[in-house]
């Protein structure tokens, strides 16, 4: 049913069959860890079929690999040749592949097509030794979830900048009745480097400036402090981002930051509590992009392996099957436009939300080539830096040299 709604959705009558039988096949090869996530792989799996009958000489072979897997059997298949001819990516894997040399370059197939033009700013940094080699197919940024009613009947109004939701956070939090300002992860994760990104971008800071790291300067300093105060004294401690989700539906923290995808989570809450729960803009700027998923084509593939490739990267990435991924993943798509209709965003106000929001997005993570060809060991040194703010009293200035220390010596910039 899911998958004639998704048809009906894209092309109002459903996908007419193309005449003819295919004679020549091409099988193309299409790596992912989604084809077993609810909504995403409804959506992959209403694209494929509809992809398949539309180019009866095209089939597409799906090959799962579980994210937590993702980058070392690709590495494996990569090292063996059994690389896939598209695959996907998230944003935070791009350089590990572009270094190798893995990925294909796109320019002269996205060269007058709306991809060049139409498509949200992350888009630009899919780029690696001057060629394009992906194309971006979701664009998320972050929301502000918070509970009207402890907000009200704490007499606090809804916070509308960076420093009165610091405020908030702290005038909300009363440890001793088990009540807490904020849900934020606490743990071991890779939201933790998130918010050190975070919270110096809001607090006016960069962590890399002039190109070089700038980890130890006085703004990143305070930011870090502010991290350290905000976080560590207004959130529960030891909690990833389920428990954290799952504590502000269950009505213990009064606000969050988290994706788009948490309004699924609103919905678990009790009927008591779910009207309680909104979702929101941030009221602070810059809204902010932690890295959309991308399509990409291996490098070295025969010619008309490669057109097949491209031709479905176009085909899942056309405005009618962006509007049904939006629809079905409550992610908001690649392109620099919104995608749904009037009555979509009557039906939908919470897709209206946040599809505004990533067309105002600018990424979160550093884009220089180093740490986008080494990132899951920046992010290690920057979680071990977070979790050090947050459960040690060593002084922020030495943890973050430390961390600067680190970095400069396991990812150079110069």
């Amino acid at each position: 049913m899911l998958k004639k709604l998704l048809l009906s959705a894209v092309f109002g009558l459903g996908v007419a069959a193309a005449p003819g039988l295919a004679s020549a096949q091409v099988n193309l090869t299409f790596a992912s860890w989604q084809f077993q996530e609810p909504g995403n792989a409804d959506w992959w799996n209403a694209v494929i079929d509809a992809f398949e009958e539309e180019n009866p000489d095209i089939s597409i072979e799906e090959i799962y690999i579980p994210f937590a897997d993702y980058l070392p059997q690709m590495t494996i298949r990569f090292a063996s040749g059994r690389a896939p001819a598209v695959m996907q990516l998230n944003e935070q894997l791009f350089g590990s592949f572009a270094a190798q040399g893995w990925l294909a370059p796109l320019d002269d197939r996205i060269e007058g097509t709306d991809i060049a033009t139409d498509w949200a700013a992350p888009q630009k940094a899919l780029t690696w030794d001057g060629a394009t080699r992906g194309v971006l197919l979701s664009n998320n940024a972050y929301q502000f979830f918070y509970n009207k009613d402890m907000l009200a009947e704490a007499g606090l109004p809804v916070p509308d900048s960076w420093e009165s939701f610091k405020e908030t956070a702290a005038e909300m939090t009363d440890r001793d009745a088990g009540i807490f300002g904020l849900s934020a992860v606490t743990t071991e994760h890779p939201t933790a480097v998130e918010d050190v990104h975070r919270y110096a971008i809001w607090a006016g800071a960069n962590l890399i400036e002039d190109g070089q790291y700038n980890l130890t300067s006085p703004e990143v300093i305070d930011a870090m402090n502010a991290y350290r105060e905000t976080v560590g004294q207004n959130a529960p401690l030891g909690n990833n981002s389920s428990v954290a989700r799952q504590l502000f539906i269950d009505g213990k923290t009064s606000m969050l930051i988290d994706g788009p995808w948490v309004w699924s989570w609103l919905e678990r809450a009790t009927p008591e509590m779910r009207p309680k729960l909104v979702m929101g803009r941030l009221p602070f700027d810059p809204q902010l992009a932690p890295g959309g998923l991308i399509m990409n084509i291996s490098e070295g593939l025969d010619e008309e392996v490669e057109d097949a490739a491209w031709k479905f990267i176009t085909f899942a990435n056309s405005e009618e099957w962006q509007r049904a991924y939006l629809l079905t993943t409550g992610q908001p798509p690649g392109r620099a436009a919104n995608v749904l209709t009037p009555e979509d965003e009557e039906a939908h106000p919470n897709l209206a939300i946040a599809s505004a929001s990533a067309l105002d997005a600018v990424p979160l993570f550093p884009k220089e080539q180093p740490i986008q060809a080494n990132f899951t060991e920046y992010s290690s040194i920057l979680m071990e830096a977070a979790l050090r703010l947050l459960s040690t009293n060593d002084p922020t200035e030495e943890i973050m040299a430390d961390a600067q220390g680190q970095l400069e010596r396991a990812i150079p910039l110069d």
